[in-house]
C-alpha cells in the first residue's frame, strides 16, 4: 500500500514538472484518471486510464465491445487561488478514485485555496463531489439557476451561489462565467481570456452534439449561442486562438478539425447557423439511433450537431404562426402582420416586445429583461421615428429602455423605473387611461388594467381587433401583486366590456409563446374565478412563489395571490 501511495505521489510530481517545461506534454495516468496540460497552469483531467480507455471500442464486425463516457475536469491555478471546473462521472470501477483525484488536484494547486464550480448539474459532471465534500479548505461556487435545488449536497458553510458575469480572480488569472442555457436551464461556461480558453461542459457540445431535451431548451439555446459569440467578441478574445474544451473530450472523433486544433470560434458560428436552420426547417438531419425518447435526431451543420427530437422541432416551428424575421443575441422577432412585429427575449420566460408601425412613427411596447441593443433591433424592422411605452414597470419589461432617450408609462408605475441614481436616466412621460397614441393612420388606445401592478396598462388597436396586455392577465399565469380580487374583477369587467364593444379578438401577452394569447373568454374566466373565490365557492392552494402564498387554477390559467390581503 505504501509503495502505491509513493508511486502516485511520484507520478503527480512528474506531471507538475512536465507542466513547467516547454514543448508538448504527454498524458500522465494516476489511478482512474489521465492528466494533461493544455495551457500555462491549466490541467485537463479525464476519468479514464489504459485499462478503461475513453469512448467507444468496436470489434471487426462493428459491434460495440467497450464504452466509457469519459467526462472532463479542468484545473486552473493562479498565483493566489485554484479553480476546479466540474467533477467527472462517479467512479465506481476503481477503489482509489477519490484519493487519486485529491492527489492530482492538491499536487498542482500547491496548497492554494481551492474553489470548485460546475458547468451544469448533471451527474456525469458532479459525480465526485464526495471526494472534496469533507475537506474544510474547499469552497463550492454553484451556478444558481442549476443548483438552487441541490444545495443540500454541499456543506452549508462552504457553498455560495453565483450568476452570469461572476469573475473568479485567482491572482494573475481571471475566469469569467457566461450563462449559455439550453442543455440545462442554467448551463455555464468559463472564459480564461488571457489564454483564449473556454471551458463549456455540455453547453456547446464536445463533438457528438449538444443534447436538448425539449422546446423550451431550444428556445433558450437559439438566443444563447449568438449571445456567447457576442460576449467573446466584446471581450476582445483572439478568435484565431480561441480553444473550446467541452465536457467529453473523447467525442472529438466526429469532428473534422486540422491536426492539433481544438474547437473554436468557427464552431460557434456553425452552431448559430444550425440553430437558424432548425428554426426555419432547413437543417440537415439523420436518425441518432440513441434509443432515447426526445433525442432521436441529429441536426447538422459543419461540425455543429444538435441532438433533439424531429417531432418537437416541427412542433416548435408550428408553435408560432408568425414568420421569423430577425434575431440578435438578446431577442428574436416574428412578424404578426405587415406593420406589426413580436419579439421574445430568453432571460425571463420569453419576455415579449412589440413593434407597432404607423405611417408617421412606430410604437415599441415593452423592452425585455436585458436588451442592450434593442434600438438597433427595432431599426432593422422599421425606419420610422420610435416611441417606447411600457405595459408596466417590472424588470423583465424595462431592460432595453436604456437604449432610448424617453419612455411612456402609467404614473402609478413610474417609481419602479425612476429610482434615484439607479433607475432610468431619460425623460419619463405619463400614459393614462383613455389616452390615444396616434402613429399616423393607426391609433392605439390605452386602458388602465391594474392588478399585476398598480400601473399596468393594455394597448388596443381597434382597427386590427387586437391588443397588447403585458402581464395584466398573466400569459396563463397571473401574478396578482396589487390586492385585491375585487380590483381584478373591476379590471376584467372593464376590459371585457371594451373587447366586446370594439370587436377585440385577442391580446398579445407579456410572455408570448405562440398559443397563449389572451382572449375575451380568458378575461371572463379570470373574472369568474375571482368572484367564486370571494364568494367562498373556490379555495386557494397554498404555495410560496414570487412572494405570493396561494393560487387558484382553472380554464388553463393560474392566478397567484397573497392571502389574506387579496381577499379583503
Amino acid at each position: 500500500m505504501q509503495i502505491r501511495i509513493l508511486l502516485r505521489a511520484a507520478l503527480a510530481a512528474a506531471a507538475t514538472l512536465l507542466a513547467a517545461c516547454a514543448g508538448p506534454v504527454q498524458d500522465v495516468e494516476l489511478g482512474p484518471y489521465t492528466v494533461s496540460v493544455i495551457g500555462k497552469n491549466v490541467w485537463h483531467i479525464q476519468d479514464y486510464n489504459s485499462t478503461n480507455p475513453a469512448g467507444e471500442t468496436f470489434d471487426a464486425d462493428g459491434k460495440l465491445t467497450h464504452f466509457n463516457n469519459c467526462s472532463d475536469i479542468y484545473l486552473l491555478v493562479g498565483k493566489e487561488k485554484a479553480l476546479l471546473i466540474d467533477l467527472s462521472n462517479p467512479i465506481t470501477w476503481a477503489d482509489d478514485a477519490a484519493e487519486s483525484l485529491r492527489a492530482i488536484v492538491w499536487e498542482r494547486a500547491g496548497g492554494k485555496p481551492l474553489t470548485i464550480t460546475f458547468t451544469h448539474n448533471h451527474g456525469d459532471h458532479t459525480g465526485m463531489i464526495p471526494a472534496f465534500s469533507e475537506d474544510p479548505s474547499v469552497e463550492f461556487a454553484l451556478p444558481e439557476r442549476d443548483f438552487y435545488r441541490m444545495a443540500d449536497r454541499f456543506p452549508a458553510d462552504r457553498q455560495r451561489f453565483f450568476n452570469e458575469g461572476e469573475i473568479f480572480d485567482l491572482g494573475g488569472m481571471q475566469v469569467e462565467a457566461i450563462e449559455v442555457p439550453g442543455h440545462t436551464a442554467g448551463s455555464m461556461v468559463f472564459l480564461l481570456k488571457d489564454q483564449s480558453l473556454l471551458f463549456t461542459g455540455d453547453a456547446v457540445g464536445s463533438g457528438h452534439g449538444v443534447w436538448l431535451f425539449n422546446a423550451d431548451a431550444f428556445n433558450s439555446y437559439v438566443s444563447a449561442v449568438p449571445y456567447l459569440i457576442e460576449v467573446l467578441e466584446e471581450h476582445g478574445v483572439d478568435q484565431d486562438r480561441l480553444q473550446i474544451y467541452g465536457g467529453h473530450y473523447w467525442q472529438k472523433d466526429w469532428l473534422k478539425l486540422p491536426e492539433g486544433r481544438e474547437l473554436g470560434m468557427e464552431y460557434l458560428r456553425e452552431m448559430k447557423q444550425l440553430c437558424d436552420e432548425i428554426e426555419s426547417g432547413t437543417a440537415a438531419t439523420e436518425p441518432s439511433n440513441l434509443g432515447r425518447p426526445g433525442l432521436d435526431t441529429y441536426f447538422r451543420h459543419g461540425n455543429a450537431i444538435i441532438t433533439w427530437s424531429a417531432e418537437q422541432a416541427e412542433q416548435f416551428r408550428q408553435r408560432y404562426s408568425e414568420k421569423f424575421v430577425y434575431r440578435d443575441p438578446y431577442i428574436v422577432f416574428r412578424q404578426i402582420d405587415e406593420h406589426t412585429w413580436e419579439g421574445n427575449g430568453y432571460m425571463v420566460y420569453n419576455e415579449s416586445v412589440y413593434v407597432v408601425e404607423g405611417n408617421d412613427k412606430a410604437l415599441v411596447i415593452d423592452a425585455g429583461a436585458y436588451m442592450p441593443h434593442l434600438d438597433k433591433a427595432v431599426a432593422a424592422l422599421t425606419d420610422k421615428p420610435v416611441m417606447v411605452a411600457l405595459t408596466h414597470g417590472h424588470g423583465d419589461h424595462v431592460g432595453g429602455i436604456v437604449c432610448f432617450p424617453e419612455v411612456w408609462i402609467h404614473p402609478a408605475d413610474i417609481p419602479m423605473i425612476a429610482r434615484d441614481g439607479e433607475g432610468y436616466q431619460g425623460t419619463i412621460h405619463e400614459l393614462n387611461d383613455g389616452d390615444v397614441i396616434d402613429l399616423g393612420g393607426r391609433q392605439i388606445e390605452v386602458l388602465h388594467t391594474p392588478g399585476h401592478t398598480s400601473g399596468s396598462i393594455t394597448f388596443f388597436d381597434k382597427a386590427n381587433h387586437y391588443g397588447f396586455s403585458g402581464d395584466a392577465f398573466g400569459s396563463t399565469n397571473l401574478l396578482l401583486f396589487v390586492p385585491s380580487f375585487s380590483g381584478l374583477i373591476e379590471t376584467c369587467t372593464r376590459t371585457a366590456d371594451y373587447m366586446q364593444k370594439n370587436g377585440i379578438e385577442k391580446l398579445f401577452p407579456g410572455h408570448y409563446g405562440g398559443p397563449n394569447v389572451e382572449t375575451l373568454q380568458r378575461v371572463l374566466d379570470e373574472k369568474k374565478m375571482s368572484q367564486e373565490l370571494l364568494a367562498g365557492k373556490r379555495k386557494g392552494v397554498e404555495e410560496s412563489a414570487n412572494g405570493l402564498n396561494r393560487y387558484i387554477r382553472d380554464y388553463g390559467v393560474t392566478i397567484r395571490y397573497t392571502d389574506p390581503d387579496a381577499l379583503n
